[in-house]
């Protein structure tokens, strides 16, 4: 089956179920995965980007190769009411899960379903051997999801502004502005390493790295890459978010030429929000980060374990939201979206999001 015939068959078949039904929370069985394509149909027709969801065999594929961990709320009768996981996203270390695509079924969004759904997942990290750390992206056009983030052990380290389009959003208070996220992370197996620090750096990631239970050495960065070596760069383009992600994972000679060629394929797919993830692990991220702050980024948040080592996230956009539209419901939150205003506002190179 594929994406076009899993979406003719959900067209031709009734999607209510029975509501007020007692629900259990387990792991994804075989038989649960149509429930599961029948939940994302429900809340996304057929638009939803990624097609695993839609393919029962594709996801439970995905589930036995261990790139997706799926749960599901599941009433006596059968019904799939939801459905939430951990999955390997964007990070460059393959031990880093996101947690997220949590889908709750009308007929049962007054219910715990998502708050049962995620304390089963947070009950696995112990036993899977492959999760060495989790984050999560909260929205920031209302506060539930950063209360459960809260909730479930979650640090915030970070804030992605305008990451997600305002299409997918109702009732916003500022209705052409995108929404920002929350970056939230929970250690499961810490490992302790050396982090260089750029200078531009050194008090914000001191507070983001602050309450997070790691063990870290604090380095001053100050190399240049040695002549010849050649930069380590992953695009991830995701154009239906109008977002250009990318994993610096080596810091080369060349970087100056592989970060214009990465504005001019940005531009060229009409990319919002260009996003950087520069590894702290590499001697030469404070050379790196200095360059990048030249070119309008700013400091977006503390990423640890992203590459093995931690990561910095440096963020560029094409139009500064409104600020004072961005909830968050805790004080370090609200320190988190200080410190990119004050970084924003002491570059010059920022200059064109202020002059908007």
């Amino acid at each position: 089956m594929n994406k076009q015939e899993a979406v003719a068959k959900l067209k031709a078949e009734s999607l209510e179920v029975e509501p007020g039904r007692e629900f259990e929370v387990r792991r994804i069985e075989p038989e649960d995965a149509w429930g599961v394509a029948r939940c994302f149909y429900v809340a996304y027709g057929e638009h939803y980007p990624f097609d695993t969801y839609y393919i029962p065999d594709k996801l439970i594929d995905e589930n036995r190769k261990g790139n997706i961990i799926s749960v599901v709320a599941r009433t006596r009768s059968g019904d799939i009411v939801g459905c939430c996981a951990l999955y390997r996203s964007s990070a460059y270390f393959s031990g880093v899960y996101e947690i997220g695509q949590a889908i709750v079924v009308p007929e049962y969004r007054f219910t715990f379903a998502a708050l049962c759904m995620q304390e089963c997942l947070m009950g696995l990290l112990g036993s899977l051997q492959e999760i060495h750390a989790t984050f999560g992206e909260a929205v920031c056009n209302h506060v539930i999801t950063q209360k459960m983030m809260a909730f479930a052990g979650f640090e915030e380290t970070g804030l992605e502004l305008s990451l997600m389009p305002p299409e997918a959003f109702a009732d916003l208070e500022f209705p052409v502005d995108r929404v920002s996220t929350v970056l939230g992370f929970r250690t499961v197996k810490d490992r302790s390493h050396d982090v260089f620090v750029p200078k531009n750096y050194v008090r914000e990631l001191e507070f983001t790295m602050s309450g997070i239970d790691i063990s870290r050495t604090l380095k001053e960065s100050r190399e240049r890459p040695p002549r010849g070596l050649l930069t380590g760069f992953v695009p991830m383009f995701v154009d239906y978010a109008h977002v250009v992600r990318s994993n610096l994972y080596r810091i080369g000679e060349d970087f100056p030429e592989v970060q214009d060629e990465l504005e001019r394929e940005a531009q060229s797919r009409q990319a919002q929000v260009t996003q950087i993830f520069v590894n702290l692990g590499d001697p030469c991220s404070g050379w790196a980060v200095s360059l990048l702050r030249k070119g309008g980024y700013f400091f977006g948040g503390f990423l640890p374990r992203w590459f093995d080592t931690d990561g910095l996230l440096m963020q560029r956009l094409a139009v500064l939201p409104h600020l004072q539209g961005i909830k968050l419901s805790s004080s370090r939150a609200r320190k988190i979206l200080e410190i990119i205003r004050h970084d924003i506002e002491r570059n010059p190179a920022c200059r064109y999001l202020l002059d908007q």
